[in-house]
C-alpha cells in the first residue's frame, strides 16, 4: 500500500462521517421543532381550556356569580373571547375552546396577571384586575 492511497481513503472515510454527522443533525433539528410547537400547542390549549372553564363556571353559576383567575405568562400568547369561544393565538397558529355562552365581554387580557370574571345579569364580564 502506497501512501497516497491510504491518505485518500482515510479522506474518503472522514467525509463519509462528516456526511452521517450533517444528516443527524437535520433530523435532530426537525424533530425538535416538532417537539417546540407541540409544546406551544399544549400550553395555548390549557390556557384556552383555564379561562373557558371559569367562564363557563361563572356564566353557569348565575347572576353575581364571581371568580379570579391568573393567567400565566408561560409563552407569548394573545388571548380574545370572540363570539363564543376563547381563543389564544401565537405566530401563525391558534387554538379555541367553545364557551357556553356568546354574552361575553372582554376588554384585551393581559398574561400574567389576574382576571376578574363576574356574572352580571346573564352577561359574562372578564375584566383585568
Amino acid at each position: 500500500m502506497q501512501k497516497g492511497q491510504v491518505s485518500v481513503e482515510f479522506l474518503i472515510v472522514l467525509a463519509l462521517l462528516l456526511a452521517l454527522l450533517l444528516f443527524s443533525l437535520a433530523v435532530f433539528a426537525e424533530r425538535n421543532s416538532g417537539f417546540i410547537y407541540s409544546k406551544e400547542r399544549h400550553e395555548a390549549g390549557l390556557l384556552a381550556g383555564k379561562l373557558a372553564r371559569t367562564i363557563n363556571g361563572v356564566h353557569l353559576a348565575g347572576d353575581g356569580a364571581e371568580a379570579r383567575l391568573l393567567l400565566e405568562k408561560r409563552l407569548d400568547f394573545n388571548v380574545a373571547v370572540l363570539g363564543n369561544a376563547v381563543v389564544v393565538e401565537w405566530r401563525d397558529n391558534y387554538v379555541d375552546v367553545a364557551l357556553l355562552t356568546e354574552n361575553v365581554s372582554a376588554e384585551q387580557l393581559e398574561l400574567g396577571k389576574f382576571v376578574n370574571v363576574k356574572n352580571n345579569g346573564g352577561s359574562v364580564v372578564v375584566e383585568n384586575a
